[in-house]
């Protein structure tokens, strides 16, 4: 089992919890810890027209972070990977200390890489991803990565393609993804 702390869309009440981490957690792959804050500053921002939130791989700017820390298994963790993009560089996924209940926690985060005169350091910097700031939030695709949810409801990956199919189907004649779903998983 490893630590990982959310900032953004993984929190409770935002868009990536409710269709990534909450599943994991009632399947016992993740188990909420707590709130926690980052024990040094970074600087957090929120951008693209997605309304993205990025922490900024720039230790010592900024302020201690406020998000929540989990506990998850292998399986999980890999799946945060791949909605974080870590294979292709979009975020790296670190090692930082945070603190929960006044203990510090070697924790795994993951942060935008900073490039020369990249434009979101320009940004705003905020203490916390909020759900005002998320109002504007986009999912990059209508239907979540049925790769990272096999990996949260163990399904073999060679099922994908037509689960895909089954879920556009019942979500052309009006259902919402959560209501596709749950009619083929139950």
């Amino acid at each position: 089992m490893t630590d990982v702390f959310v900032y953004g869309t993984l929190k409770r009440g935002f868009f990536n919890h409710d269709v990534y981490l909450k599943p994991a957690e009632e399947k016992g792959k993740a188990t909420f810890r707590g709130v926690a804050t980052t024990a040094g500053p970074f600087p957090l921002v929120v951008g693209g027209d997605r309304c993205v939130p990025f922490l900024l791989d720039i230790p010592g700017e900024g302020v201690p972070i406020q998000g929540e820390l989990y506990t998850v298994d292998d399986a999980c963790l890999q799946g945060l990977d791949i909605l974080e993009a870590v294979a292709s560089g979009y975020y790296k996924r670190v090692k930082i200390p945070v603190i929960l209940n006044h203990e510090t926690i070697a924790s795994y985060v993951y942060m935008r890489a900073v490039e020369p005169n990249d434009p979101l350091v320009e940004l705003e910097k905020v203490p916390s991803y909020t759900l005002e700031a998320a109002k504007g939030y986009a999912p990059r695709t209508e239907i979540p990565n049925l790769e990272i949810l096999a990996l949260i409801y163990d399904i073999e990956s060679h099922r994908l393609s037509e689960l895909e199919m089954d879920l556009r189907a019942i979500m052309a004649r009006g259902a919402t993804f959560q209501e596709a779903w749950q009619s083929l998983l139950g």
